[in-house]
């Protein structure tokens, strides 16, 4: 007889509460100091708040700021030394106070609290540039006009915050920008968030149910922002295990001087650290794109009517969101793949020059790490193309380990059915919003445990498993019930 199993009830940490314990740092209340004026040309036609909240809706993000606007510097301090702020903005100068000492008085009230101002004119740039102490403002931004300039400083200021500890517990990607010109990052930044944040959103119908989807948006790339080259090589030393790639400006300060090649010099030291991280150039100057094609980095006119649409671009082909383009060395399209089991069937059929040039430059981890799949992408990323015997062997594990991480994924999990998405290896699918019900339930408890201490294979020649299943939400059941009228009855 079998000895007794040894069977560990002790829980353990689910993929659902690391991605939970994300972004840990919330922007939940912002002080305002602005004039009525001011404050009416922020909201053109529309309550400031509500106007911010309705940018969290649209990109699905939880947990909008709480905003508290004040007219004057000193009833700002005061309110700072009556309750807790995570973020104060001042609108250009305020009557009864100047900007460098209102943000000094904030600095002496509480140290950490991030002051950011946003300047209407080139001149209130100089003056702070002039006579502002390094550290007492903590970033200056420009008012271009759009209202995402709200979200892009709290984005900012959490990633900052959030990067190294989201990047250790799960490998949550980085992009680095390196920028020094405030008008150009004010309009540019908000531009390469809303990107990340409907590229990232576009990856929620990968998601096994809404609570999945939700910690996608969590998991999506962290943007740092630095003006010169030091800063900027000391973040990709720091987080380069985690890069997506980098985007810099060409001219910047390097050594305390402003340098015409930077941001060349630059992508030429990271090249010889990783030679396949994706890395986009851009100047005023059109003359700088032959060096950047040079130094492998892709190249954009910042005054392009076009920029917008080339980022996108950019972002979708070298960070790994949208489909997988499988292409041959000449670059040419042979397939595409839109998710897992797409990605699957092209690798069946795709041919060795394809599978091969993509395993050499990590192009399969960066698609799964852009879909927030990090263990999966850990688990590709340290394997080389010379460890396989040919092209035969690599496709096979790749077919292999990806249809062995989808099914682990996927138990023990109560997934949404989707008539376009559904997938037949699933074990458990709920068709409709609702409860489960009671029986319903039950079998979605007994297949999450059975998966959550691991049973299934626990007792010598047994397999122990809740059965595929389907169950029907009660949803379903009162819209049976509103379709044919059958209330009354």
């Amino acid at each position: 007889m079998a000895s007794k199993p040894n069977i560990n009830l002790k829980d353990y940490e689910s993929r659902f509460a690391r991605f939970d314990s994300l972004m840990q740092y919330r922007v939940k209340d912002i002080l305002l100091v602005s004039s009525l004026y001011d404050s009416y040309l922020l909201e053109e036609d529309g309550q400031l708040s509500q106007l911010v909240f309705s940018k969290y809706v649209e990109f699905n993000l939880s947990m909008a700021p709480h905003l508290k606007r004040v007219s004057t510097g000193l009833e700002a301090l005061e309110q700072l030394r009556n309750r807790h702020f995570d973020l104060v903005i001042i609108f250009r100068w305020v009557s009864d106070i100047d900007i460098v000492s209102f943000a000094t008085e904030v600095k002496k009230i509480n140290a950490d609290v991030p002051v950011v101002m946003l300047a209407f004119h080139a001149r209130e740039l100089e003056m702070v540039e002039r006579n502002c102490p390094a550290g007492v403002i903590d970033k200056t931004f420009f008012w271009t006009g759009d209202i995402n300039i709200m979200l892009t400083i709290v984005k900012f200021l959490e990633d900052k915050k959030n990067v190294d500890y989201d990047s250790r517990l799960l490998g949550v990607r980085v992009i680095i920008l390196i920028e020094d010109s405030v008008r150009f990052y004010s309009s540019y930044l908000p531009l390469i968030y809303s990107e990340i944040m409907r590229q990232t959103q576009a990856l929620m119908d990968d998601g096994l149910n809404q609570v999945d989807k939700l910690m996608r948006m969590r998991a999506r790339p962290k943007i740092l922002m630095v003006d010169n080259f030091e800063e900027g090589w000391a973040l990709f030393t720091k987080y380069k295990k985690y890069l997506l790639g980098v985007i810099s400006d060409v001219r910047f300060k390097r050594g305390g001087k402003l340098d015409q090649m930077a941001g060349i010099e630059f992508a030429r030291k990271v090249k010889k650290e990783i030679s396949d991280l994706p890395i986009l150039l851009q100047s005023s100057d059109e003359k700088y794109a032959s060096l950047a094609r040079e130094n492998i980095a892709s190249f954009m006119y910042k005054r392009s009517p076009t920029l917008l649409t080339e980022l996108s671009l950019f972002i979708n082909e070298n960070f790994g969101f949208g489909d997988f383009v499988f292409r041959r060395s000449d670059y040419t399209e042979i397939a595409r793949a839109s998710d897992f089991r797409t990605m699957e069937k092209c690798l069946t059929s795709v041919d060795d020059e394809s599978i091969l040039y993509h395993a050499n430059r990590n192009h399969f981890s960066n698609w799964l790490m852009a879909r927030t799949e990090f263990d999966l992408a850990a688990r590709l990323r340290p394997r080389k193309v010379s460890e396989f015997k040919d092209a035969a062997e690599l496709r096979r594990y790749l077919i292999d380990t990806l249809k062995s991480f989808r099914k682990e994924q996927q138990r023990g999990i109560v997934s949404d059915f989707l008539r376009k998405q559904f997938d037949k290896d699933i074990d458990f699918v709920r068709i409709g919003g609702g409860s489960l019900g009671g029986k319903g339930r039950g079998l979605a408890f007994i297949n999450s445990l059975l998966t959550r201490y691991k049973v299934n294979d626990t007792f010598e020649g047994f397999r122990i498993s809740v059965p595929p299943s389907a169950v029907i939400g009660t949803a379903m059941f009162d819209r049976f019930l509103d379709d044919n009228k059958l209330h009354r009855f």
